[in-house]
């Protein structure tokens, strides 16, 4: 038996902070170039300027949209790449595509939960942690917030993705009390019999 959930995490916010870092970011750098004396610089960040303000503004009003940020994200790294291999260079262009492919794959990974006989599996970005039942005091599952109760007093509180709640609340909260208390029953020491009756 297994259950596995998707949990709700910062990635996806941490994804969206980064990207309007960069963005006042480039504003703030295209800004501070217009001090060049030469107008040909000048009117390239102009017309950068320009791009972002009406980037901006795109967003603004089709923000609620699912795809509204995967779109501003990529014009904007498509003009980010432009400005710093028009400023900076060929290496600037590379540092900055690393960068910015690596956020985008760390934003693509989900926090997954799996809870199995041999024990739980919490899978993050980087790695994968895995507890035993022995360690668990109590796991429930109730209206999408799963809780995770070690004997150590430590808890983990989180919220799961909706459509990861394939599974009866009750039988996975019945399958984990079973898990628990069949550790707890091996891990027991038996009564120690006198054999003098004593």
């Amino acid at each position: 038996m297994k259950y596995s959930f998707t949990l709700k995490d910062n990635n996806q916010k941490a994804y969206y902070l980064f990207t309007w870092f960069l963005f006042f970011l480039h504003v703030a750098a295209a800004a501070f170039t217009l001090n060049s004396d030469d107008n040909k610089v000048k009117l390239s960040m102009y017309i950068l300027l320009g791009f972002y303000a009406v980037s901006g503004i795109f967003f603004y009003f089709y923000k609620k949209h699912s795809w509204a940020t995967e779109t501003f994200s990529l014009l904007l790294a498509l003009f980010y790449a432009h400005f710093w291999f028009k400023q900076v260079g060929i290496i600037a262009l590379i540092v900055f595509a690393a960068v910015y492919i690596t956020v985008t794959m760390v934003k693509g990974k989900r926090t997954t939960v799996l809870f199995l006989d041999e024990g739980i599996h919490l899978t993050r970005v980087f790695k994968t942690v895995v507890f035993q039942w022995t360690e668990m005091d109590n796991v429930i599952l109730k209206d999408h917030l799963l809780t995770i109760d070690f004997k150590t007093n430590k808890i983990i509180q989180v919220e799961i993705v909706e459509q990861s709640r394939a599974d009866d609340e009750t039988a996975f909260n019945q399958f984990c009390t079973e898990q628990m208390q069949s550790r707890q029953r091996f891990t027991t020491p038996s009564a120690v019999i006198n054999p003098d009756g004593g």
